[in-house]
């Protein structure tokens, strides 16, 4: 029978999942992010009385192309902030995206992280922390090309990524983010908080509650 082998097949773009993680130059994301930070100077009775509230906008731009150490071609992503819309931007980091065959990784704050594997699969977790510091997080897809309706914007197809979802009676540690297909990251959730039980209830002591989401994209 002609054509038998071994031959690996290897999957489109498509199947492969590179979509969730664009890396096209000049293409931007602004975000609308609300940041609520409880601090330890409570009132006498320990109730969360002292919260800080901090909204602004984040706005990342694939910038240009370089060989990394790795001799992967690497973008970096510089990033602006403005605390409304009517202010102008103002430049903050440079932070730095790739994807690979196997995964898409950033490097934050020089921290490098892995946020996708590919394929997408709900059967598969790996390792955030493998290339940096942290100690072991296992990364987990909790849905994948799912459509899905944020800030009024349609998309065709999403995936939410779990990092961390744990909570007790003393802390409650959650991240995850969400990615479209065609744009990239649109969702980002993080709640690290230590609690305390209060007649009953779980109050929070302090600790830090951020939200990001997308407001515009283009290029």
């Amino acid at each position: 029978m002609a054509g038998c082998g071994d031959d690996e097949v290897v999957p489109s773009s498509a199947e492969a999942g590179y979509s969730y993680f664009p890396l096209k130059q000049s293409s931007w994301i602004i975000y609308d992010v609300d940041s609520i930070v409880h601090l330890d100077s409570d009132d006498a009775f320990g109730q969360d009385t002292s919260v800080e509230y901090y909204d602004f906008q984040i706005r990342e731009v694939i910038d240009s192309a370089f060989l990394d150490g790795e001799q992967d071609t690497a973008w970096r992503v510089s990033r602006y902030k403005r605390t409304n819309d009517t202010l102008p931007w103002e430049f903050q980091n440079v932070w730095v995206a790739k994807r690979t065959s196997m995964n898409a990784q950033r490097v934050e704050n020089n921290i490098r992280f892995v946020k996708l594997s590919f394929p997408p699969d709900l059967r598969v977790l790996w390792n955030g922390n493998a290339y940096n510091y942290f100690p072991e997080e296992e990364y987990y897809y909790d849905n994948i090309h799912v459509p899905l309706q944020l800030q009024g914007i349609s998309f065709d197809s999403t995936l939410t990524v779990v990092q961390n979802d744990f909570q007790s009676n003393v802390n409650r540690i959650v991240k995850k983010e969400k990615y479209a297909a065609g744009v990239g990251l649109i969702q980002k959730d993080v709640d690290s908080l230590r609690l305390s039980i209060n007649f009953g209830g779980l109050l929070i002591l302090n600790g830090l509650e951020y939200s990001q989401k997308i407001n515009s994209f283009g290029q």
